[in-house]
């Protein structure tokens, strides 16, 4: 195998007539995993290594004196082997390995210091992968399609064929292009408060009734703090790294006049942001995630707008219905921007788990779970196993990539709404003597619980 045989889209072209066949020791030949790289870099090749896997397709073959053949150990996994691969094919390693002449310099590949993928970038290189071969299947079965229709007896065959045969895949094109719609990734994606507040201020903004629009979109602003900034107590406590902002929450919980607000929600997402403690977590901790939502300036400055904007119209200094429609238009483009930062809540589900069977031979318990991410709480049941005894019937969890449960409870909690009878998401508002006032994330509704509530509320710091 020379080194025109690796080609620069990573893939081995097949033997042609000038291939060049011998009969090589064993030790000589190729395995499947291993990689093999172009010795000598052309003038028209593209900045970084000319490297390819070979596969058992690629078999029986032998590198070439103008190919350098890597073979990874027996502990090396196949995530490891593709992001080598991937590094070697970057300008940086190019320059790091160096040339004499168009050739490699053997001495500094051998020295070349690649990156090892951790538990996080090797669960995401494997979703790359499987998304990438999901997208040559669909691409194989549209070429076989359309390769189909000079097979047929009649033009009219061919057509049925391929418009029956074809609307699957169709359908699949259609749904994932939907996923470049920003809207739309929320709205099935997002967690259930803020994919809710979304579409409710997406449907008004679009109704034209411009009064209703800018409420909902300064509305859909505040929960999408909120819930951010709730996740970010929640993950602090658990990390036992108390925030000081949670004072001014705990002050207007027992005041009894006004539960915490948007400017409480900033407050703790900037504390969150420039805390030394939160910052020292393990990187692939999902309060990272929340610690950069409002780290640049483009996000504060939107954030700031939209907080003067809901600081007016919750003091009645309502706009003229003649700056209504671009005070819609600007609101909306900072919530909009505020919802791209996000994103990572796309990554973090919000789970509602349902039942629990714990066996304790094999110390694992069979979690029932809905997964609320959307913008409807109606979802299917799940079921996982997982290792751990400590989860609780009933609670809200925020189920990181590592596929490790974080509780919600007491800071956000669940419950069917006795205003709506709608499943709804609460967070503590209120706390009276003899009772605890909780609103609803969706619909701002009250739903008031006994004072045994209120021991949950104290034990994190919020009473």
């Amino acid at each position: 195998m020379g080194g025109r045989d690796v080609l620069r889209d990573g893939s081995i072209a097949l033997p042609a007539d000038e291939s060049y066949w011998v009969k090589a020791p064993p030790r000589y030949l190729l395995q499947s995993g291993d990689l093999i790289v172009r010795e000598i870099h052309g003038r028209n090749d593209p900045p970084g290594l000319i490297v390819a896997e070979v596969t058992e397709q690629d078999l029986p073959a032998a590198p070439a004196h103008t190919t350098i053949a890597l073979r990874p150990r027996a502990t090396t996994t196949p995530q490891q082997i593709r992001l080598i691969a991937q590094f070697l094919r970057t300008p940086l390693a190019d320059r790091l390995v160096g040339r004499s002449s168009v050739h490699i310099t053997m001495k500094r590949m051998l020295e070349l210091p690649v990156p090892q993928p951790d538990d996080v970038l090797t669960a995401a290189l494997d979703d790359l992968d499987a998304a990438r071969h999901r997208l040559e299947t669909w691409r194989n079965d549209a070429e076989t399609l359309l390769e189909s229709a000079f097979t047929s007896k009649t033009a009219m065959q061919a057509r049925d064929r391929i418009v029956a045969q074809g609307r699957g895949l169709r359908l699949r094109v259609e749904a994932a292009t939907l996923l470049d719609d920003l809207g739309h990734t929320v709205r099935t994606r997002f967690p259930y408060p803020v994919a809710y507040r979304w579409r409710e201020s997406e449907a008004r903004i679009s109704a034209g009734d411009q009064q209703a629009a800018y409420s909902a979109v300064l509305e859909a602003a505040e929960i999408l703090l909120c819930y951010s900034a709730l996740l970010a107590l929640a993950l602090a406590w658990e990390a036992g790294i108390p925030l000081g902002s949670t004072t001014a929450i705990k002050g207007k919980l027992l005041s009894g006049r006004s539960g915490p607000g948007f400017g409480d929600w900033v407050a703790v997402l900037e504390e969150a942001a420039g805390s030394r403690k939160l910052r020292a977590l393990p990187h692939q901790h999902p309060i990272h995630g929340i610690r950069s939502l409002l780290a640049d300036e483009d996000a504060d400055d939107a954030r700031q707008r939209l907080s003067e904007r809901r600081n007016d119209d919750a003091h009645l200094r309502r706009l003229d219905p003649i700056d209504l429609p671009p005070a819609v238009t600007e609101a909306s483009a900072d919530l909009t921007l505020l919802i791209e930062r996000s994103r990572f809540l796309a990554d973090l589900p919000l789970v509602h788990v349902t039942a629990i069977q714990w066996d304790s031979l094999t110390r694992t318990a069979q979690v029932r779970y809905r997964e609320l991410m959307g913008d409807h709480p109606v979802v299917p049941t799940k079921t996982a196993v997982l290792p751990r005894n400590d989860l609780e019937v009933g609670s809200l969890y925020l189920w990181e990539s590592m596929h490790d449960l974080h509780l919600l409870r007491p800071f956000l909690t669940s419950l069917v709404c006795r205003v709506c009878r709608t499943w709804s998401t609460f967070h503590a508002d209120l706390v009276p003597k003899d009772r605890v006032l909780l609103k609803s994330l969706e619909h701002g509704h009250v739903h008031p619980q006994s004072a045994d509530t209120a021991s949950a509320l104290a034990a994190v710091g919020l009473l």
